[in-house]
Formats: C-alpha cells, sequence, structure tokens
C-alpha cells in the first residue's frame, strides 16, 4: 500500500487534477490523502474545500491561515505558518510522494516542510514562467526541492532540466486542465449558469499582479469602466480573485461595481465543472488567469489577456495579449465579438490521455523507490 497526499490551496490547484486524483483514489493500493490550506479554508473565498468532500476525497488535515488581509507581511506570516505547521504535521505522518503543483506561495512553505522530512515531492507545472508575480521565483524554488516533475509543455520540460534536474525524472505529461475541462458533468453546473444565454455573456477573472508597478486597484478600475461601454448588449460573469497581494482591492471594487449594474453576475467560488461550462459558452474570458491560457482553448473560448501577469507563457493564437490600456483592451472585445466560435481552438498545452500519463508514471514512480538524495545535473 503507498500512501500519498496531494495538497491544495485554491479553486486552481484542485480543479486541473480532479481526474488524476480519481484515478490514484480508485487504485486500492494507493491511500490518497488530500491535505487543504488556504484560501479553500475561508469563507471569503467560498469556503471550496466543500467541493473536495462532494467529489468523494478524503481530507485529512485542514490548516488554516490568515485571509483576512492580503498586504505583504500578512502574506509572508502565512508562507511561515505554512512551514511550521505543515512541519509538524509531515513529522508526524509520513508519505511516501506528497504532490504539489504550481507556484501558490503557499506551496513554498509545504515543499520545505516536506523536503526537510526527506518526504519524496512530486511537482507538476513546473518551468513555467510567469514574469509579473511572484508565482515566478516560488515555482522554481518547489522545482529545486521535488524529485520528480511534471511538465505540460516540451518547452517547460526543457527548463526544469536546465535548473539542474535528473532528465530521468522529468516528465513532459500535457497540462491535465486542458483535458479535464472537456468532461463536464452538468450536476456540478450551477442552475444560474445554465440558464445564461449561450454566446451572449463575458467572463471576467482578474488577479493582482505582484512583481510589478502597476497597481491592482487602478488596472480593474480601467477594465470596469470599459465593461461599463458594453454591458447594454452583454452580460459580464464576474469570479472572486485570489489571494495573492492586495486582492482585496480587486474584490472589492468588482462587488461594489456589480452592485450597481445590471447585466452583472458575481461568484466567488464555482465548482471546476461551472466554471469550464462557462468558458465553453461564453463569447471570451477576459483578465489574467492561466486558465485562460491553458485551459479556456480547448473549451473554443478566446482570452483577452491583460497586462504582464502571465508574461512568458507559452500561448495559442487565441489568445490576445494586450497592455491595460482602455483603447487596446477595447479593440480586443471588438475583435472577438466579429472572430467565429469553434468547439475547440488551438492550445499548445493539450496533450491526449494527460491523466492517464500522469497517473500511470506515477505508479512506475512509486513501484522504483527511488532514494531521495537529489545530486544536481550538469548539462554537458
Amino acid at each position: 500500500m503507498y500512501k500519498i497526499a496531494y495538497v491544495t490551496s485554491s479553486r486552481a490547484d484542485y480543479g486541473i487534477v480532479r481526474n488524476y486524483l480519481n484515478l490514484l483514489n480508485n487504485n486500492k493500493n494507493i491511500d490518497l490523502e488530500i491535505l487543504v490550506t488556504g484560501s479553500l479554508l475561508d469563507e471569503k473565498y467560498g469556503t471550496g474545500y466543500h467541493i473536495i468532500e462532494n467529489d468523494g476525497f478524503k481530507i485529512v488535515e485542514k490548516i488554516r491561515l490568515d485571509m483576512n488581509s492580503t498586504d505583504i507581511n500578512t502574506i509572508i506570516k502565512n508562507m511561515s505558518a505554512t512551514l511550521y505547521k505543515f512541519g509538524e504535521f509531515f513529522e508526524k505522518h509520513n508519505y511516501d510522494l506528497i504532490i504539489i503543483l504550481g507556484d501558490r506561495y503557499e506551496m513554498l512553505g509545504v515543499a520545505i516542510a516536506a523536503a526537510m522530512n526527506r518526504i519524496k515531492i512530486l511537482h507538476i507545472h513546473g518551468g513555467e514562467i510567469t514574469l509579473g508575480n511572484y508565482d515566478e521565483f516560488i515555482r522554481h524554488c518547489i522545482s529545486k526541492m521535488s524529485l520528480y516533475h511534471f511538465t505540460s509543455t516540451e518547452e517547460y520540460k526543457n527548463r526544469v532540466i536546465q535548473l539542474g534536474e535528473n532528465p530521468n525524472r522529468v516528465f513532459y505529461i500535457g497540462a491535465m486542465g486542458s483535458e479535464n475541462c472537456k468532461s463536464i458533468n452538468l450536476n456540478n453546473v450551477d442552475e444560474q449558469i445554465i440558464q445564461l444565454e449561450k454566446n451572449k455573456y463575458f467572463v471576467v477573472l482578474f488577479h493582482p499582479e505582484t512583481l510589478t508597478e502597476n497597481k491592482p486597484i487602478e488596472q480593474i478600475n480601467v477594465l470596469l469602466s470599459i465593461i461599463k461601454k458594453y454591458i447594454a448588449n452583454y452580460k459580464f460573469i464576474f469570479l472572486g480573485t485570489n489571494s495573492d497581494t492586495n486582492s482585496n482591492q480587486i474584490r472589492m471594487a468588482v462587488n461594489k461595481f456589480v452592485n450597481q449594474n445590471e447585466n452583472t453576475i458575481y461568484f466567488e467560488n464555482l465548482h471546476p465543472d461551472s466554471y469550464h461550462y462557462l468558458l465553453k459558452n461564453g463569447i471570451a474570458l477576459i483578465g489574467n488567469s492561466s486558465s485562460g491560457i491553458i485551459e479556456a482553448p480547448t473549451l473554443g473560448c478566446y482570452t483577452i489577456n491583460i497586462g504582464d501577469r502571465q508574461k512568458g507563457r507559452v500561448k495559442g493564437s487565441s489568445i490576445i495579449d494586450v497592455d491595460c490600456k482602455v483603447k487596446e483592451i477595447e479593440n480586443a472585445i471588438d475583435k472577438v465579438l466579429q472572430l467565429p466560435k469553434k468547439e475547440e481552438l488551438e492550445n499548445p498545452y493539450y496533450k491526449e490521455k494527460a491523466s492517464n500519463r500522469a497517473y500511470e508514471t506515477t505508479l512506475e514512480l512509486l513501484k522504483k523507490k527511488t532514494n531521495s538524495i537529489k545530486e544536481f545535473y550538469d548539462i554537458k
């Protein structure tokens, strides 16, 4: 029996791997445990851990953080808290493998705690670049503490190897989220969303940039001023922002806007199936979410990607990059209104059977019983 833990702190790093986790969970030789922290446990962000429970997974630990503020000092304290609390947890609970996805600041403490306790880490979505956010350096730090790596593109695989990781432990799997989003269970889709008129609305998901001089409140105000020009003819469906630095400013501005304007709807959190249904039947995703780059194209949804948060990512042709400037965003909205609706768009992250490939590779890694001590791999 192999004991595995998946650690999640946000709706993003759970929804991407649901199918993969199901495969692990259904294997009688694997004891899969879910460890939850961050915004998934906070009411302000929609207490999303209930979605995980309803999907049938076993949550064995909930580590709560102070999510009342999003100033930098609180975020640093939360990073310290995850290190300390997960350090205590891993001292008492050993695993054959810890799986961590991405680059959330909470996950850095988790990775350090696991590595210090000599627990093997499998890192998903390493090697990627997002120059507008501190996720950029956190992601690479987690890669350096991880023994195994599942990357979403060949380019990202090469970058992880460039970081000094052994090529025999780096696997180009594809982005599981770009495949998972095709399977939408209507039982999980909010009735209010099903009733929306198809191709008559935009989805808006905007997060703060944390490594640039751009101020979140100024950026969201620019975007809202543009949206106001279009709400007479189209609905705008807003989703709650994440818990990054100064995200509260975005949340308050959006809530105020929705309360004052018709043809707008706000959801703090949604089941992944609800979110994917929204994208599949909407005109475009407006904002700066990675889901607009990795998942939206598979669903035939165009993306208007604003600013520098996702700068550096590999992108398909359906992604329209714009600065946070009125004319550029307006031109992009006008452009997508003229583009044909398609079932699917070009997606460099899509690789058929990504979840199955991740599952089968995980089983092979568990059987190998590789030593957790790593050596730096030098490229000759």
